[in-house]
């Protein structure tokens, strides 16, 4: 039981490095390549934690619970950074405004970056 104590452990440790490489990526795009090998890295542990069982992990309750939680949080802050990268698109790439027959603007309405909602 203490190689799925040391497992989870190491996953733990890899969920906090993870969180703080999403939050630098969004700053830095050196990091990515840091971010993917600690990615794979947690594929790997997580690939050996599915050899036990149930059972194995019971008794390890609260640190699978703090694995979930991080799980929740980076995958939380990946969307967010996605979600944002996105809206930078947006507002650098807006389509033109057209005008119909009536004079009446449509399409996208033009907004600043400050007036959207992060």
């Amino acid at each position: 039981m203490k190689k799925v104590e040391n497992l989870l452990d190491r996953l733990i440790d890899k969920l906090k490095e993870e969180k703080n490489l999403l939050i630098e990526s969004i700053t830095d795009s050196s990091v990515s390549e840091k971010l993917m090998k600690v990615i794979e890295e947690k594929r790997e542990i997580l690939s050996e934690l599915s050899q036990f069982s149930v059972e194995d992990l019971e008794q390890f309750q609260d640190k699978v619970e703090t694995i979930q939680s991080m799980s929740r949080l980076n995958l939380n802050i990946a969307a967010n950074n996605a979600q944002f990268i996105e809206e930078l698109f947006d507002i650098i790439f807006d389509e033109p405004q057209k005008y119909d027959q009536s004079g009446s603007i449509t399409g996208k309405q033009q907004k600043g970056f400050i007036n959207k909602k992060i």
